[in-house]
């Protein structure tokens, strides 16, 4: 008999090879091992031999420190299936995949391969997803994405950043997106930018509340203050290089020919300021209107003034010559109305909040909650940060007063769950599009199957920071999902493929 007897166990090998190895072990100690486990001699001398070796493999000296441990990985079609999903999620190309099981794996896969696999996976992913009913209600967001010439129109959960519907069309017009839009869930808010197909199928598909995206139109705005300031910096560096080739001329042909250019490139640089200060404090008067809550007076911000106040910039950018004059003005005279349609359902989350803590106390916390979300968005000077400190004292004071410590916890927390929102726009939608663009910018050829296996990656597989960390945006849309996610799909648990080997 040899040493793979399956009914002799592991601990009792191991009992074995510690009774055999000591040299001073008992006479008729072998024969009598050999008997009772119904071996030859030879089989207790080669389990005592093989435990020797692993004890002396393991108690060698090892590096110092904290090292990785050892595993040996049982490399099989599970294996190479998973590590092509899981590649392919990272946005590895189906050729890189083979090159990276082949560097990793030891294992050559051709790109047929891999192609087949994913397509079969694929196919699971679909139905997966079309299984999945998630059980909240939240706002969406959505933003089409172009890829091999077609557009892609995908829509999230603001809250739980569920991708509730990713689909391949062969046009972006009202009534293709009309008809994605009628099969998400009903919402009390849908966000996208301006683009006229995704419009035009909100209006087809009776959506009451669409909501610009702010950040479409600011973005913009400040990247155009900070060209006309590098502007305004160079010129005024080509005049302090201007002036010092004027100091260190000698011939009045050369002095005269210097002074000309310096009072030209002076004449510039004052029209550049000029343009700068301008458009900056431009700027900044719609700058303001994104804030939520008016400090002046503790509440949300009238959408009709606020509205107002964005056309009136618009109006009078159109006497701006240039082509990004023309498009900001045109910009902020038609998005107007639509940058504040978020205001009803904010007004009404808010005025229940009120109904609770009453409204000096809101109307402060409300300020406090302002003031710490301004300091986050652009670095203020130093005297206007310490201003708002001092309001933002002052309102905590109020608060404290009408609350007292406990409840001011309480109300505080709640007031950042409903402020906290997205309630502006699509940017969470186009931050998850970017983590499509690379997955489709590394395929030749991609399609609805690639869509839904990224749809089911992104829902299935826990963030691992922020304000969701520890947690898949499935998860917090309600639906259960097992341990190991890539079982869905088919797969082997990985625990049974990746086991450790002795």
């Amino acid at each position: 008999m040899g040493t793979r007897r399956d009914n002799i166990t592991g601990q009792e090998r191991a009992q074995i090879a510690m009774e055999v190895m000591p040299t001073s072990r008992p006479y008729g100690t072998v024969t009598r091992l050999a008997r009772e486990n119904a071996v030859s001699r030879q089989t207790i001398y080669t389990i005592s031999a093989v435990g020797r070796d692993i004890l002396i493999k393991n108690m060698a000296p090892g590096p110092h420190g904290p090292q990785p441990a050892e595993k040996i990985v049982h490399v099989d079609r599970d294996r190479l299936v998973r590590s092509a999903v899981v590649l392919t999620g990272a946005g590895v190309s189906q050729r890189d995949i083979g090159n990276c099981c082949d560097a990793m794996l030891d294992t050559s896969v051709s790109a047929a391969w891999v192609n087949a696999e994913l397509a079969q996976v694929e196919a699971v992913a679909a139905q997966v997803n079309l299984s999945w009913k998630p059980s909240n209600y939240e706002t969406l967001s959505g933003d089409e994405i172009y890829s091999n010439g077609s557009p892609n129109l995908m829509v999230i959960g603001n809250d739980t950043l569920y991708i509730y519907a990713l689909t391949r069309q062969p046009s972006c017009d009202g009534e293709t997106w009309a008809c994605v839009l009628l099969d998400t869930p009903e919402s009390p808010q849908f966000s996208s930018d301006a683009g006229t197909g995704l419009a035009a199928g909100a209006k087809t598909a009776g959506i009451t509340v669409h909501q610009l995206d702010w950040d479409h139109l600011l973005r913009p705005i400040w990247g155009q203050v900070s060209r006309l300031e590098r502007q305004a910096y160079a010129l005024l560096e080509a005049i302090e290089e201007r002036a010092a080739q004027f100091e260190q001329s000698k011939t009045s042909k050369r002095l005269e020919h210097h002074l000309n250019v310096w009072e030209n490139l002076n004449a510039q640089a004052q029209q550049k300021i000029v343009q700068y200060d301008q458009f900056s404090q431009l700027a900044q008067q719609v700058d303001d209107q994104f804030a939520l809550i008016d400090l002046n007076n503790g509440q949300l911000r009238d959408p009709l003034a606020s509205a107002a106040i964005v056309r009136s910039v618009g109006k009078q950018l159109s006497a701006w010559k240039g082509r990004i004059y023309e498009k900001l003005s045109a910009n902020l005279t038609n998005w107007a109305d639509g940058l504040f349609a978020y205001q009803p359902g904010l007004s009404l989350a808010l005025q229940l909040f009120t109904e609770q803590w009453g409204a000096e106390a809101t109307q402060s916390l409300f300020c406090m909650w302002q003031i710490e979300s301004d300091q986050k968005r652009h670095p203020k000077p130093l005297v206007y940060r310490q201003n708002r400190q001092s309001l933002w004292e002052v309102h905590l004071t109020k608060a404290v007063n009408c609350l007292g410590l406990e409840q001011l916890d309480t109300a505080w927390k709640a007031l950042c769950q409903v402020l906290d929102h997205s309630w502006r726009g699509s940017m969470l939608c186009e931050c998850v599009n970017s983590l499509l663009r690379r997955v489709l910018d590394r395929r030749k050829n991609s399609d609805q199957g690639c869509l839904e296996l990224f749809r089911f990656l992104h829902n299935a597989y826990s963030f691992a920071r922020g304000k969701r960390a520890g947690h898949s945006p499935a998860e917090l849309a309600g639906i259960q999902l097992p341990d190991d996610p890539l079982t869905l799909l088919g797969l082997v648990a990985k625990c049974q493929s990746n086991s450790l080997g002795f």
